[in-house]
């Protein structure tokens, strides 16, 4: 009956997955190739939302909505954050393949996002 137990105990404990794995995911630096990725802390920390879409989309607002602090732009082209949803309100830009670690420095739009859009004719960011 011992080794029986035994047995069971190390096989539970060795094949446990690690709790928060999940978790872990949600808050890493990284962002997949055509994606905008934000985040709830500045230098890519917190909560982590990605956007995939490459038009309009207000996902930033149902999942963080006015609590961004930090972007990547992994899309080659420009893309546009605004304040309010459905592309509206005041914008701030971002270039292609761009980042920025603090929206609150020269941004001056820390926890301000709530939608998204990726133009099918962007500018250059000025």
């Amino acid at each position: 009956m011992k080794k029986t137990l035994l047995i069971a105990t190390v096989a539970l404990v060795t094949f446990t997955p690690p709790a928060g794995g999940a978790a872990k995911d949600k808050t890493t630096k990284s962002c997949p190739d055509d994606a905008i990725c934000v985040w709830t802390k500045d230098n890519y920390r917190g909560k982590r939302v990605v956007v995939k879409s490459d038009d309009v989309s207000n996902k930033i607002g149902n999942k963080i909505n006015n609590r961004t602090s930090s972007i990547k732009n992994r899309f080659g082209q420009t893309i546009l954050i605004y304040d309010k949803r459905n592309a509206s309100g005041e914008s701030r830009c971002v270039g292609g393949l761009g980042k920025v670690a603090r929206l609150g420095d020269s941004y001056n739009f820390d926890n301000r996002a709530a939608s998204s859009d990726v133009p099918d004719s962007p500018a250059p960011c000025v």
